[in-house]
């Protein structure tokens, strides 16, 4: 399988496991609760009611809120086209911190001005971001992130590194896709269908740090 379609497919896995373990689990409460509401009314018990129905509402903004997030995630960046990409970086970012991540850096590493990007290799990047990003947010329980960019030649890497749990490298090897590693296999497989390279650094209790290099003009 070329390098494109398997990140096409990375991409149906990601959409996959996101609403199943997101959106398919609130709604599966959401049920529940709805069932035992149903039940109170019917035995008059309306002061528990009123509390279980205050529940119900909260899980159905949570709903909500998940899929306007997945759908944020799978438009184009927030950031303006023509604007530099660090923009884009620091636009994500803050994506990233209103969705309640933890304290996050951004280090500009180089001298040298980042050079006008393609339009894929922007898209590439970013998507890369948003992933670890995710992955550090929801399953690292990290404290602090760093987000680094830098320039080396002809090379752009972006690197994100987060002081969470990490896990081992045989770990990584043996994830499924529907438990996770298909958020990493998506990254790889989109530096590698732009001539970059991918890689990830963690083990147990020593955090995560995930790096995509991309050849640049």
């Amino acid at each position: 399988m070329s390098s494109k379609l398997q990140m096409l497919e990375n991409e149906r896995s990601y959409v996959a496991r996101e609403l199943h373990d997101g959106v398919a689990q609130t709604t599966q409460q959401l049920m529940l609760q709805a069932a035992l509401c149903r039940k109170l009314l019917e035995r008059r018990r309306l002061e528990t009611l009123a509390e279980e129905l205050a529940v119900l509402e909260g899980r159905a903004q949570h709903a909500s809120q998940q899929v306007r997030e997945l759908i944020v995630d799978m438009n184009p960046p927030r950031a303006e086209p023509d604007a530099p990409f660090v923009e884009w970086v620091r636009a994500e970012i803050d994506a990233h911190l209103e969705r309640g991540g933890p304290p996050t850096e951004f280090e500009l590493q180089t001298q040298e001005p980042i050079p006008d990007l393609p339009g894929d290799t922007r898209i590439a990047l970013v998507r890369i971001l948003q992933e670890a990003l995710l992955n550090a947010r929801k399953h690292a329980k990290a404290r602090q992130i760093n987000v680094i960019l830098s320039l080396e030649d002809t090379t752009l890497r972006l690197a994100v590194v987060d002081d969470g749990q990490g896990f081992s490298p045989g770990e990584l090897r043996a994830r499924l896709p529907e438990r996770g590693g298909s958020g990493l296999q998506a990254m790889r497989a989109r530096a590698q269908a732009l001539g970059g390279g991918f890689r990830v650094q963690t083990a147990p209790d020593q955090g995560t740090r995930v790096e995509a290099s991309l050849p640049v003009g």
